[in-house]
């Protein structure tokens, strides 16, 4: 069984065009992987796409797509897009997320919605879309969620952020195991903890 860092192979980020996403990309362009970001802000998208070009020494190997992650349609799409050019993945990173605060937990129910629908609901969304794939490939690969410390300590202050994390974590602790307990399942998900 080959590595899922080896050249060729394909690595998926969304919020892939600036911050942690844009260094994992950086870092598969660098050895020589396909690699797919998907970002809402399209000017960061456009100058990620480039830059990563640039690594890559052309762009047979770099995706970039338009991508809001709080909309399942847009993340079905994106994945639609990847097996068509790439046929494959075996690095998903679920990284899109925001982290303004949202004040007391009973207020700001708009933007406590969306911080929700973006940073756990994206991945979410993200894992059902691609697992399914990844897994009929039966190819070795790896499912990242980018997670927080503050899904775990979850301090004052910042509560909806706290909770959206938390889910993250939830969400990846019920992923791993039903992996594990797949007899030869060659996928593995580890919680990002920046």
């Amino acid at each position: 069984m080959t590595d899922w860092k080896s050249a060729g192979n394909t690595a998926v980020i969304t919020g892939g065009a600036s911050g942690i996403g844009l260094e994992f990309a950086r870092r598969y362009a660098s050895a020589g992987m396909n690699v797919a970001i998907a970002d809402r802000n399209s000017e960061a998208l456009d100058a990620a796409r480039d830059e990563l070009i640039a690594i890559a020494g052309n762009d047979e190997r770099i995706m970039a797509q338009l991508c809001d992650v709080s909309e399942s349609e847009q993340i079905e799409a994106f994945c639609d897009a990847v097996y068509d050019r790439f046929g494959a993945v075996h690095c998903l990173m679920n990284n899109a997320g925001m982290g303004r605060p949202t004040g007391a937990p009973w207020e700001s129910m708009d933007e406590l919605q969306q911080m929700m629908s973006i940073n756990l609901g994206g991945i979410i969304v993200g894992c059902h879309c691609f697992i399914p794939r990844m897994l009929e490939g039966y190819e070795p690969g790896v499912v990242i969620n980018s997670g927080s410390i503050q899904g775990i300590t979850r301090p004052p202050g910042n509560s909806g952020y706290n909770l959206s994390k938390a889910g993250v974590l939830a969400s990846t602790e019920g992923i791993a195991p039903a992996f594990t307990a797949m007899e030869g399942c060659p996928l593995t998900a580890p919680l990002l903890v920046p």
